[in-house]
């Protein structure tokens, strides 16, 4: 068995099967790719949905995950597959015609131990007008090639061979979502490790190995992105800081200065935009404004961690005095 298409998916069973009929619906033999739902612990029609579609395919199957949290679900799915190859998808996702077919011509070309490919929108409902799918589009390179070492494959679209998972011990818990909690990071993380720990393995990216992702509605709405962007901050800072957590007087005075450079960009910054650039005021606090909620999340995930960690918080005080 060459794959097993592994959906992690907590009380979305309308999306859900969706996705299920396209990943089912595949030019592929059914014996050489398995479909695993990992049901974190759902409460809603979730079981009924994939007893459905095992009634109808028999390589569809369903197990139970009660640690809440993405990356336990995920891991569990990787200690259930039987497949050489696990292809990782989110539950409001539909794969184009023949995707599979083109993962096994990668496999057999480049011999990747990671690689994935594009996530392009698509909309259950109108979109405003002052939303670009270019906000929720995701693609790396539009070139068939290794990943540079600042680049990497997100969690929606992600293929890996299970010895890696073995190796690295899996997705870190830490990282994720939680439940309905926002949370990211975890297959960055992973990346990381292999390049650091096994950097002989080869991480592929193929801008034809796409797949479409569902915007869902309170996307559309800049309040989603703006808690979005301040847990990316928070979850970016975990995911890339490596040594013990410290804070310097620059730490601080950006997290003093950044509630003033906001509510400027916010009054008077969106009042005098470049309205070709930007011709809707939101396009302005996406593009712009909503940046500096990443950066604030960095900073108040740096300023948390030391600041429960008494002993460094007591060492820096020290230290400025």
């Amino acid at each position: 068995m060459l794959f097993s298409v592994i959906i992690c998916t907590y009380n979305r069973a309308e999306l859900l099967a969706q996705a299920l009929e396209s990943v089912t619906g595949q030019d592929f033999p059914l014996d050489g790719y398995e479909v695993i739902v990992v049901d974190n612990a759902s409460t809603d029609q979730t079981k009924d949905i994939v007893d459905q579609f095992f009634d109808r395919f028999s390589n569809v199957r369903r197990i139970t995950e009660e640690n809440i949290g993405l990356s336990h679900a995920r891991n569990r799915g990787w200690k259930e597959a039987r497949g050489l190859f696990l292809i990782y998808l989110d539950d409001d996702v539909r794969l184009p015609d023949g995707y599979l077919r083109l993962a096994a011509q990668v496999i057999e070309t480049v011999q990747p131990s990671i690689f994935g490919g594009p996530i392009i929108p698509f909309y259950s409902s109108p979109k405003p007008a002052w939303f670009k799918d270019e906000y929720t589009k995701v693609m790396v390179t539009d070139q068939a090639r290794e990943l540079h070492e600042d680049e990497y494959i997100n969690g929606g679209n992600f293929i890996v061979q299970p010895e890696v998972l073995s190796l690295s011990g899996g997705f870190s818990v830490a990282l994720g979502m939680q439940g309905e909690a926002l949370g990211y990071g975890e297959e960055t993380a992973l990346i990381r490790w292999v390049r650091a720990c096994h950097p002989e393995l080869v991480i592929y990216y193929d801008p034809r190995l796409y797949l479409y992702h569902l915007v869902r509605l309170e996307k559309l709405k800049l309040l989603y992105w703006l808690g979005d962007r301040f847990t990316r901050g928070r979850y970016n800072y975990l995911t890339f800081n490596t040594g013990e957590h410290t804070i310097q007087i620059r730490h601080l005075l950006g997290l003093l200065a950044l509630p003033f450079i906001i509510t400027f960009q916010a009054t008077f910054g969106v009042l005098l935009r470049n309205r070709k650039s930007y011709p809707h005021f939101q396009n302005y606090y996406f593009e712009r404004v909503l940046n500096q909620f990443v950066t604030l999340g960095k900073l108040f995930e740096r300023m948390r961690r030391v600041m429960g960690n008494k002993r460094a918080f007591s060492g820096w005080i020290v230290r400025s005095i």
